[in-house]
């Protein structure tokens, strides 16, 4: 493998992430808002677990990270609920979102927990699943978007870069993993890297919007 694949395949995904982690230290040294702290934290933290899990599968003796995908599965649907909750306005919509969640978390539970998988096995499943719970939250914010019009300039609002990025990847992601087990397993890390690139997309649509939005003073 070339330095240059073993960028893509493993690497790739934490830089991604790294990305998204400065651009809401950046974010939060603006608004100071509690929620882009806790995205900005657990940012970090996928950055770091996500790097720690790349140098793991470096290593000529084969270590398992299943287990750190796994918790990276949880945080993930947890922290991006939270926020979708905070994000949508009606009481519907954030009713949709805790269902979603206690699905995710109940499926985590018993494929993890109970019957012990934790250790042992990546679940496509639960991740389709988790891919396709956040697909529908960016629906339902898109259709909140449009719901209500203001007068505010729509490329003002990182909410819609942020959720605009996260679309691109967990729609792609979703479609990718629905076929993963049907791919040769020798090109199991093609399909890792067409996954990292869609990921890179979607933190440059975000770190892009974040640049091209003005300071709160030169908007009003």
């Amino acid at each position: 493998m070339t330095p240059l694949e073993s960028f893509f395949k493993n690497f790739l995904e934490p830089f991604c992430y790294l990305i998204y982690a400065i651009v809401f230290f950046l974010k939060f040294s603006r608004d100071k808002f509690f929620i882009t702290k806790i995205l900005f934290v657990y940012y970090v933290f996928a950055t770091i677990l996500l790097l720690l899990a790349s140098i793991n599968a470096m290593r000529i003796e084969q270590i398992d990270n299943n287990w750190m995908y796994n918790i990276f599965y949880l945080v993930t649907i947890c922290v991006l609920s939270f926020y979708f909750h905070e994000v949508l306005i009606t009481k519907t919509k954030k009713t949709a979102v805790t269902l979603l969640l206690v699905t995710n978390v109940v499926i985590f539970i018993v494929y993890d927990i109970v019957l012990g998988h934790f250790f042992g096995a990546f679940n496509e499943q639960a991740y389709a699943i988790c891919f396709i719970s956040v697909v529908i939250y960016a629906l339902l914010y898109f259709d909140q978007l449009l719901r209500n019009v203001t007068e505010q300039n729509i490329l003002y609002q990182f909410n819609f870069w942020l959720v605009s990025g996260y679309l691109l990847y967990f729609l792609g992601s979703f479609i990718i993993i629905l076929f993963y087990r049907s791919v040769n397993i020798d090109d199991s890390g093609n399909v890792w890297a067409l996954q990292n690139i869609i990921l890179f997309l979607s933190s440059a649509v975000t770190l892009t919007g974040y640049l091209r939005i003005p300071s709160p003073k030169k908007i009003y």
